[in-house]
């Protein structure tokens, strides 16, 4: 043991004057290269400068990590820490002289400072939270320092320090507004370096302390310096509760070991595992008030923690079929907040590199797992009934698997007999895509009409909808696909207007009320939808934060009853409005879809036909001739213009310029094909 004495002034000065030299070296280079370059200079003999710079910031860091290291080590039980003259310590074996091995000094010190509070009794205006506070306010963005600190207090100790600046909050005891502030911003600290910890560690050892945590948390280990009667699943809950920033294997831990948990808990007839039993010492004052319904569940809060880290959500869905089928359809949640296992949905199958990597994997996590949730009795849009929270993750996956939705309300292909529920699907337009997600038409009819009830997902939907069928007709398509992709779209559109429409939830509110808006939504431009989202969206509300769509619907209804529904007054009138209007709107997005695919009377070498400057539709090409307007063209036009463009397309398509005589046939095809889907 070696007793070393060092003057704590001279080594901050020493590491001060390294990151001033280092600076003020930096700025002279970055000033000397430029100017060479100016003049035609060569700078190769600076060309080691940067090097040598970041070798003196590496050595200020050292210094500052070793000034703060030995003064936390000679601190008092009080955490009192002495900042000026001489201090003194012991080294068993070598003192750490590289970078790295320094701040895993420094963090296996505050470490023991956070180990020290664990183990305390609460004490009000504890000044060892002010150290530990500055510290992590120091080095909290420090990846070895965190990953020694954490390591250093293992899983126990974690939640045992988090609960233990979470009595400092004000709700188990009795603490001043600053006190208070004060934990909040330490347990944030916390939370942070958790998750800059398991980017660091390496991925075996994330994921074993991700499970580690969660059973330390439902079951205390009595051999723990840190055990008492209890659970620490708040603890818990509030280090996982949006967990965005730690690894996928880390999530991954947590999650199979919730799994584990809870299957040994269904098979032993425990019930409230999750529950924490004693009142709530800190978590109500750190969750935002928007997360309230699922932020006390630790599935629930697992769940949205996958949503938020798709390869864990994938390697956990995909691993054990039975997870599906247990946590999407199954697993009572205690608040009933559907919103985490739909994320956990999205996440897992539809991130695009797992997609390429496992297409029919993910295609089976998106076709059992909306069935699964369809089929769930607390699911749907009638009072008492869940799943809006979870709208715009379920309208993605929808988004994302436009074909198998647009296959099943055009030629409802039978169930597969293989239990993944995926088959080889042939679209419209001739393509086939293998690996696809079978869904049925009930689960699309509840799942559609939860999508309907959130405005954001509504208007997501309808902009992916339009741009898919903006995009129906691949090159090469011929007269007969183009009659294919029509019937196909009229169904569909009739499908979606029809479980759309069925989604009102009060039966006094008419059908027709919900399929008008998702009709009269489809004659909008991107820019258009956007406003909406933005207009009638609430206050501060981000993306993926759900919102009732009931003032978007009533707005959009009483647009239609002012123009294309005005006349409509019985039933057979409303539904043929509706179908009309819905044709109206298609067969402009149709023109532009023949335009790329070569189709219109314009485009056909055999007809004396070309497009003129006569109208806002067309647009010069530089050798004189004109072309179609393209749909971003039309977006940027004025709302005035807007309108003298849809007369115009709308004119075109149907005339011998465009479809021609293929558009009497096309109406009728769109408008059989979607009226049998909404009636």
């Amino acid at each position: 043991m070696t007793l070393v004495k060092v003057n704590i002034e001279n080594l901050r000065s020493a590491a001060t004057s390294l990151s001033t030299i280092a600076e003020n070296v930096e700025e002279l280079y970055d000033t000397t290269t430029s100017e060479g370059r100016d003049l035609k200079l060569s700078t190769s003999s600076l060309a080691h400068v940067p090097e040598h710079v970041e070798s003196l910031r590496k050595e200020s860091t050292f210094l500052s990590a070793k000034v703060d290291w030995i003064v936390l080590i000679n601190s008092d039980s009080e955490g009192n820490l002495p900042e000026s003259g001489e201090v003194s310590y012991e080294v068993n074996g070598e003192d750490p002289d590289t970078l790295e091995e320094m701040e895993t000094a420094l963090g296996e010190a505050i470490a023991d400072l956070g180990a020290d509070i664990a183990t305390s009794d609460f004490e009000k205006g504890d000044p060892r939270i002010e150290t530990l506070n500055k510290y992590l306010d120091t080095w909290g963005g420090n990846k070895n320092v965190n990953a020694a600190l954490f390591s250093t207090l293992g899983p126990d100790g974690t939640l045992a320090l988090t609960e233990a600046v979470g009595n400092h909050v004000g709700l188990a005891f009795n603490v001043s507004g600053s006190e208070s502030e004060l934990a909040q911003e330490t347990l944030e600290q916390l939370k942070r370096g958790l998750g800059i910890a398991t980017q660091q560690w390496e991925p075996d050892y994330a994921q074993q302390f991700g499970s580690d945590l969660v059973d330390q948390a439902q079951f205390p280990d009595p051999e723990s310096p840190y055990y008492r009667l209890g659970n620490r699943t708040e603890s818990l809950a509030y280090l996982l509760y949006n967990a965005n920033g730690t690894s996928n294997p880390f999530i991954l831990g947590a999650a199979e070991k919730m799994d584990e948990l809870q299957q040994e808990a269904n098979n032993g007839g425990m019930q409230n595992l999750w529950n924490w039993g004693v009142p709530s010492r800190f978590l109500p004052g750190v969750i935002a008030e928007a997360d309230e319904d699922w932020a006390y569940d630790i599935p629930a809060i697992i769940m949205h923690d996958l949503g938020s880290h798709p390869s864990a959500s994938y390697q956990f869905l995909s691993a054990d079929d039975s997870r599906v089928d247990y946590w999407v359809g199954q697993h009572a949640y205690e608040s009933h907040d559907v919103s985490g296992i739909a994320a956990a949905l999205d996440s897992a199958s539809t991130y695009g590199p797992i997609v390429a990597m496992d297409r029919q994997g993910t295609a089976s996590i998106a076709a059992r797992g909306l069935e699964a949730l369809a089929n769930r009795d607390d699911f749907g849009v009638e009072r008492g009934k869940q799943g809006v929270q979870g709208a715009q993750s379920l309208e993605h996956i929808l988004e994302t698997y436009m074909d198998s939705l647009v296959d099943t309300y055009a030629d409802s292909p039978r169930r597969p007999g293989n239990s993944d529920l995926t088959y080889n699907l042939k679209a419209a337009s001739g393509e086939y895509i293998n690996n696809s997600p079978w869904f049925s038409k009930e689960t699309l009819d509840a799942v559609l009409g939860v999508v309907g009830r959130d405005g954001q997902a509504l208007i997501d939907f309808r902009t992916a909808v339009n741009n898919a069928e903006l995009n129906a007709l691949p090159k090469g398509s011929t007269d007969s696909t183009l009659e294919l992709v029509v019937e196909a779209w009229g169904a569909a559109e009739g499908g979606i207007a029809n479980a759309i429409g069925t989604g009102a939830i009060e039966a006094e509110k008419s059908n027709d009320e919900y399929a008008q808006a998702w009709i009269d939504l489809a004659g909008k431009p991107a820019s258009e939808l956007a406003g909406l989202a933005k207009k009638y969206a609430p206050a501060g509300t981000a993306k993926g934060v759900g919102w009732a769509s009931d003032a978007l619907i009533s707005h959009l209804q009483n647009e239609a009853s002012k123009t294309w529904a005005s006349n409509a007054s019985t039933e057979t009138e409303r539904q043929k409005a509706i179908a009309d209007e819905a044709y109206s709107s298609y067969i402009i997005r149709l023109l532009w879809a023949a335009d790329t695919a070569g189709l219109n009377g314009y485009q056909d070498p055999n007809l004396d036909l070309e497009l003129n400057g006569n109208s806002i539709a067309t647009v010069q090409n530089p050798d004189g001739s004109y072309r179609l307007i393209t749909p971003e063209e039309y977006n940027s036009l004025s709302e005035e213009d807007k309108q003298d463009a849809n007369a115009d397309l709308d004119t075109m398509a149907r005339s011998e310029d465009g479809l021609g005589t293929a558009s009497t046939g096309v109406k009728n095809s769109f408008n059989q094909h979607f009226q049998e889907r909404y009636s």
